[in-house]
């Protein structure tokens, strides 16, 4: 009995065991709809998003939507997995015949057995789009309205209203006329005194108007300077702008080089700022101040004017306080703008081969022959002399000696 119980048992096993290894396979089907056809349509539109919507069966799904690299059975072709329960998006951006494909594919037996149909269907795409999607005049954008008008405001003293239009459509397909004449972005000119009527025809041959119109708003009349200061190169000085005078008065640091400098300007909305009167103003340019520029002028949206004349001085020393970081009492440097020296007293038993200076005045490049001195920073010795180099810009200015004495 035992013997015949153990041979049932082994049966047994064995059969669970061949069960388990035939794990079943979900069947493949790659069948599906589109979304467009589904609506009654037979072809599908450049542009315009559909639907593919799988209806058959299979353990993983993916989609070929025959563009370039993705059409199924090339070498290297990609395809994009999807589950049985999305209804996957789909855009072509051009017109033309596309293969689609859906791969099915199921495994079974854990792994040891594979399956997979194809289903490939051969979309129709045309391209129905007649949409102006933008429109410029001279860098402005015009706003493109529900009702297929595009606006523009611009100052009431425009007397010239020809302009070549930059415009942009949905598909490059389209084509583009004023009263029969064909446009070409950029390029052809209209008179827009009174409103031109655009007309968009697609390649399918479907046409929209869209009327370009123009208002205009009273020109601003200021013409202010709001803001006048040094940038880059400078720094940071700020003007004072005396406005009943039209006068800017800017003092240089000993450290800023006038004759070659940056401008900060701020000004009034829609006016134009000139330097001498006649050339452009930019931030990006290193302006002349000890010479050559004498008067900003600002041009109002009006085209009145206003002229500031400029006034700079330059501060003469570079130094007008010296002392040590960190020194308790900090003692005060006697400066001597004619022999360029400066004289500190400290108190017997201070450490003078470790001292910072620290000084006010010009904010500029200082050094001790070729190092760079970092203000209240930089520890030197001070057992002899040191003689300090003061920089304007990038030339070397006046070279004060400083001498320490122990009291």
């Amino acid at each position: 009995m035992k013997i015949i119980f153990k041979a049932i048992l082994v049966v047994v096993v064995l059969v669970f065991f061949t069960d388990c290894a035939k794990e079943p396979m979900i069947k493949v089907n790659p069948d599906y709809t589109l979304s467009f056809q589904r609506d009654g349509k037979a072809d599908a539109s450049a542009g315009v998003t559909f639907y593919v919507i799988p209806s058959g069966t299979g353990e993983f799904l993916t989609l070929f939507n025959g563009t370039p690299g993705h059409v199924y059975g090339e070498v290297g072709a990609k395809g994009k997995d999807f589950d049985k329960a999305d209804s996957l998006a789909v855009t072509y951006g051009d017109a033309g015949k596309y293969k689609m494909t859906i791969l099915s594919s199921s495994s079974g037996s854990f792994g040891k057995d594979f399956s997979t149909e194809a289903k490939t269907l051969e979309v129709n795409v045309i391209d129905e789009r007649n949409s102006i999607t933008g429109f410029f005049i001279k860098d402005v954008a015009g706003k493109i309205t529900k009702d297929n008008e595009i606006l523009f405001t611009i100052p009431d003293i425009t007397t010239d209203f020809n302009f070549k239009p930059i415009f942009i459509t949905a598909s490059s397909l389209s084509t583009v006329v004023v009263n029969g004449v064909a446009q070409e972005s950029g390029v052809t000119q209209n008179d827009f005194a009174q409103p031109v009527v655009y007309s968009v025809k697609s390649a399918t041959g479907a046409e929209k108007q869209y009327t370009v119109k123009f208002s205009t708003y009273p020109s601003s009349t200021e013409k202010k300077i709001i803001k006048f200061a040094l940038g880059y190169l400078g720094n940071g000085e700020i003007g004072v702008i005396d406005e009943t005078n039209k006068t800017i008065n800017i003092t240089a640091n000993y450290g800023t080089d006038f004759s070659k400098v940056r401008l900060v300007i701020e000004y009034s909305f829609a006016s134009k700022v000139l330097i001498n009167g006649n050339t452009d103003y930019s931030d990006r340019t290193a302006y002349n101040l000890a010479t050559v520029v004498k008067t900003i002028k600002v041009i109002a949206e009006d085209k009145s004017e206003v002229v500031y004349t400029l006034k700079t001085v330059s501060e003469k020393d570079p130094v007008l306080s010296f002392t040590f970081a960190g020194q308790v009492p900090e003692q005060a440097g006697v400066i001597n703008t004619v022999t360029k020296s400066i004289s500190l007293d400290v108190l017997k038993g201070t450490d003078v081969t470790k001292l910072a200076a620290k000084w006010t005045g010009s904010k500029g490049k200082v050094t001790i022959g070729s190092v760079i001195q970092t203000n209240g920073v930089t520890v030197n010795n001070f057992t002899s002399p040191l003689t300090y180099t003061f920089y304007k810009g990038s030339t070397s200015g006046d070279k004060y000696v400083v001498t320490v004495n122990i009291k």
